[in-house]
């Protein structure tokens, strides 16, 4: 009689268990039966169920994060990966990197590219932190053959710490395997984002008897990533833009090119000597381009480089500002900042260089405000183009507005480039590098 009862009340634990556990999953999933257009309540409502299951307020230090990053297919898949590691890497020593896509069509050549490209940006980052030894660090593309999947890092016991944006994030569904292309192609908020799949996770890892994760987010989350921010800035990305999407205003330069050394193939392009296929979007009649230029590292380079082939041959002009030494005070190690004329011959002397035939069209001039010329009443109107590094992209946006609403110009085509390297290949790093030099000389001769 006694084993009877003993084994009723058994049974009505775990039939009371099983209802709790129905009851959470149905309100957890029942939202997705609600009308899109209560999406936004939604969200709020789902918020307030799954809030319990993630912590928002970062620990010091966490044993085993977990980075969601985008397959570098873009500059803004690359810029966002960068951001994304470099906020993991500060709270942990062992780090998993998972890279997601939401189309699958990926060869194995490119998945194996990825992952080299990745180690690299960390490789990077990791200078740039200070940090005392080298992460634990382990790259999972979707899909690599023989790799372990998402799911698989799920459930370690030691994960505790999600790093990512609601933009991979994103998901519409009831598992934390969402792809982000729901959440990503809706404006303003969307239909869940990082806290919902760490919650989605944490259900997960809670029925596992696991311990729970945290949530670690990106802020502030970087210009250069934010899509919106790209087609309200009149950005274009020089490194890997589609032509056809490039902005309507960009100057088509192809009247002067055609009585050149140039065939019009007659498709939109040109074709240059070499073979080189140019789309005339590509290029404007002027543009300008301005930095300290302390030292031309190969950075530098590659931007000047970059606004020499955005500008239209035979008419197009190129105009280079140097900041002057008065604006370069408050700068680390200024006192080894070459004088400004120095750094302007420096740079008149790559350019002429790169591009002797431009040697009439290129302007280099000292800069002394922080819009320079293309802000200017009296010349700013004859810009139509600004090269840039995606770090750099507020200024730009800043310059712009000052355009629109003070001088009533139009707004400069933003043609941005990722900085890479950026720890590494950097003028603060050179100087850094100068300053024990002459330590050591110092210490060497006394």
């Amino acid at each position: 009689m006694k084993q009877a009862q003993a084994c009723n009340k058994l049974a009505l634990r775990l039939s009371n268990l099983i209802m709790m556990l129905f009851l959470f999953d149905f309100a957890f999933h029942a939202f997705a039966l609600i009308p899109i257009r209560n999406g936004r309540d939604r969200m709020k409502a789902r918020h307030r169920i799954t809030s319990k299951l993630y912590s928002v307020t970062p620990k010091e230090k966490y044993c085993h994060g977990l980075a969601i990053l985008r397959m570098p297919l873009t500059s803004i898949d690359r810029i966002a990966n960068e951001a994304i590691l470099e906020s993991a890497i500060q709270k942990t020593n062992k780090l998993s990197v998972i890279l997601r896509s939401s189309d699958n069509d990926h060869s194995l050549a490119l998945l194996r590219q990825y992952v080299g490209e990745v180690y690299s940006t960390l490789w990077d980052c990791t200078f740039s932190s200070n940090h005392p030894e080298f992460l634990d660090v382990v790259v999972y593309p979707q899909n690599l053959p023989n790799a372990a999947p998402e799911q698989w890092i799920h459930h370690r016991e030691d994960l505790d710490m999600v790093c990512s944006h609601d933009s991979i994030c994103g998901w519409f569904s009831g598992s934390a395997a969402g792809r982000g292309t729901l959440f990503s192609s809706s404006k303003g908020s969307g239909m869940g984002g990082l806290k919902d799949h760490v919650a989605a996770l944490n259900a997960d890892r809670q029925g596992r008897g696991l311990s729970q994760v945290d949530v670690l987010s990106v802020e502030p989350w970087p210009k250069g990533a934010d899509i919106q921010f790209q087609k309200d800035s009149n950005v274009v990305y020089m490194d890997d833009v589609a032509l056809e999407d490039a902005p309507s205003n960009v100057v088509d330069g192809n009247d002067e090119l055609a009585s050149s050394n140039i065939d019009d193939d007659g498709d939109g392009s040109l074709v240059f000597l070499g073979g080189a296929r140019i789309e005339s979007k590509s290029l404007f009649q002027n543009v300008c381009v301005g930095g300290t230029f302390d030292g031309m590292h190969y950075g530098h380079r590659k931007l000047l480089t970059l606004a020499v082939s955005s500008v239209s041959p035979q008419t197009g002009k190129l105009l280079v500002g140097v900041t002057v030494d008065e604006m370069l005070k408050g700068k680390q190690d200024a006192d080894l900042i070459p004088p400004l004329k120095e750094r302007m011959d420096g740079v008149r002397k790559f350019l002429n260089r790169l591009a002797p035939g431009m040697k009439n069209r290129v302007r280099v001039v000292p800069i002394s405000d922080p819009y320079g010329p293309p802000g200017s009443p009296d010349d700013g109107i004859d810009f139509d183009a600004l090269v840039l590094s995606h770090e750099t992209l507020e200024n730009g946006h800043l310059l712009n507005l000052h355009r629109v609403k003070t001088l009533g110009f139009k707004p400069l085509v933003l043609l941005c480039t990722r900085r890479t390297e950026a720890y590494g290949m950097s003028s603060t790093a050179l100087r850094e590098r100068r300053r024990r030099l002459l330590e050591e000389v110092n210490k060497a001769t006394s």
